[in-house]
């Protein structure tokens, strides 16, 4: 998991890439409706969601094995729960056409984070992830979420690859 500033992006992902993600958030998201948006094919697309924060009763805990999940909240904060995989139980198998797999919530307490406009969290495949809850109040936020393959991804100058 990655969580920072939106300015600090490039310390984790090459800045090609990443100034292609940000010239999508700042010029073409704040324009866009709800729903799937492609950026470069099926290696990477945008979902923007309005929706509204919740209590954990009611949230889903979800991880991915095709895509990293990019989460910035353009208005409004939320708080997002975080586990490792390996110390989940599934709640149901992996959906391959979904690129999804649900898990059961633990008892015990997750990493969390605060989301909210100039920040950004990444989530990759070992890093269950429960999104849209109460930070403090209730609120509607609207976010966007970038889905990339690993494929179309490097991370910073030092030339690891994912």
């Amino acid at each position: 998991m990655i969580f920072d500033t939106v300015e600090n992006a490039t310390c984790y992902f090459s800045s090609s890439w990443w100034d292609r993600v940000n010239a999508f958030v700042v010029d073409v998201a704040p324009t866009l409706p709800d729903g799937e948006h492609p950026i470069i094919g099926e290696e990477m697309f945008a979902r923007i969601m309005t929706c509204f924060t919740g209590c954990r009763d009611d949230a889903i805990l979800e991880s991915h094995r095709t895509y990293i999940d990019i989460h910035i909240v353009l208005e409004g904060e939320e708080a997002i729960a975080v586990w490792p995989i390996k110390t989940l139980v599934p709640r149901t198998g992996y959906d391959n056409e979904r690129d999804v797999i649900f898990y059961e919530p633990p008892a015990d307490s997750a990493a969390e984070i605060i989301l909210k406009p100039g920040l950004f969290a990444g989530f990759f495949q070992q890093d269950a992830h429960m999104p849209q809850l109460i930070s403090g109040t209730a609120c509607q936020i609207k976010k966007l979420v970038i889905k990339a393959t690993l494929g179309c991804m490097i991370l910073g100058e030092k030339g690891f690859s994912l």
